[in-house]
């Protein structure tokens, strides 16, 4: 008798995922792509950096870029978020470039949501859908926008924040 099967897991009937508030955008991060939601810290600045780093930040002895998605989508910073301010921590999943956590900042605590695989799902008309029908531009960094139990969510696209990783400077 073999023994290949046993550690194959059936499909995943449902995901757990995130709502994050980037002041822009609803994102919905599944949870495997999350290492930890950390406090606000004063993040160290780096002047070589792109715009849309706030700079770095220590966590679990590392050293690691702290993004601002808003500005990331070119849509401003958002400093006012002040105590209300909570950053996540994500796991690289794309090779090409050397950091393999960086962090976004979010506004408030993310709540978890669990995404059934029979979930009422609907897709909004926001660009970033590919229909014949839509003239927008699809937001920068987002793979799909829906609507998901009335809450306008957007999943972010991460292989496309990972190539913006790569202009980042190794070590602060």
């Amino acid at each position: 008798m073999s023994f290949f099967f046993l550690d194959q897991k059936p499909p995943v009937a449902q995901l757990d995922c995130l709502a994050v508030s980037t002041g822009q955008s609803n994102l919905l991060v599944p949870m495997p792509a999350v290492a930890e939601i950390i406090l606000n810290q004063l993040p160290i600045e780096d002047e070589s950096s792109p715009e849309w780093m706030l700079g770095w930040i220590s966590w679990r002895n590392l050293t690691i870029p702290l993004i601002d998605f808003s500005a990331l989508q070119g849509a401003g910073s958002c400093k006012d978020f002040a105590d209300s301010m909570r950053m996540i921590v994500l796991n690289s999943l794309v090779e090409g470039h050397q950091h393999r956590y960086y962090a976004i900042v979010c506004k408030g605590f993310p709540h978890t949501l669990r995404v059934a695989e029979d979930s009422a799902l609907s897709a909004e008309n926001s660009g970033a859908n590919n229909g014949a029908q839509n003239t927008q531009q699809k937001p920068l960094c987002i793979s799909f926008c829906f609507s998901l139990d009335g809450q306008i969510l957007q999943l972010p696209d991460f292989e496309e924040i990972e190539t913006y990783l790569c202009e980042i400077p190794n070590n602060c």
